[in-house]
């Protein structure tokens, strides 16, 4: 197995990784995360970001393999991406409270060796309990809420908003990985 460039500095998609004991590198992408300047679903914006952010760092690493993914939230076809500030992670929760939402993840696995460009989403079903404003207030307060697309950690504090999931938990954390896996088989790389 080739050692992977992960064109984030999320500590959660390292977590995933790490899970699965792939060998990695953290280059993080320094692209502008402007989502609404993309064109397309949701799903696709999320797959555009990810591609972008691994062409980013492909043009420091050259060979190998790099993995880039982005993260969004979306209710009512509205992204909802990282919280600005505590209103918004408040008004985000308010908005996903009692609701279905999706957590979609882009992905693009860049194979530089030979010039093999993968790109796909994964779409994850999200079943909140309802959430008074007291909780919401709490829940901020607690600092979790923050570097996260919808203002929730489903791995962490967050999980005790979440009444069902359809589909796949790793995605709601923030990288899919069996689509991961299945990716990386295309290229020949096997995680087990």
């Amino acid at each position: 197995m080739r050692s992977i460039v992960l064109a984030s500095s999320s500590p959660r998609r390292k977590d995933l990784l790490n899970q699965i004991k792939l060998p990695f590198e953290i280059i993080p992408s320094e692209l502008d995360e402007n989502i609404s300047s993309l064109i397309g679903t949701p799903a696709q914006k999320a797959e555009q970001l990810a591609y972008q952010k691994a062409k980013d760092v492909s043009g420091r690493v050259k060979t190998g393999l790099v993995l880039g993914a982005d993260t969004i939230v979306v209710i009512d076809q509205e992204i909802l991406g990282k919280p600005k500030d505590p209103e918004d992670a408040f008004l985000m929760l308010k908005k996903l409270s009692g609701r279905e939402h999706e957590v979609v993840t882009g992905i693009c696995l860049l194979d530089l060796d030979n010039n093999i460009e993968l790109v796909q989403h994964e779409t994850t079903i999200v079943q909140f309990i309802e959430l008074d404003d007291e909780k919401i207030t709490a829940y901020i307060k607690s600092g979790e809420a923050f570097d996260k697309a919808g203002s929730y950690a489903a791995q962490g504090i967050g999980a005790i908003f979440v009444k069902g999931i359809k589909g796949c938990y790793s995605n709601v954390v923030g990288l899919p990985l069996t689509r991961l896996s299945n990716m990386l088989e295309k290229l020949q790389e096997s995680v087990i």
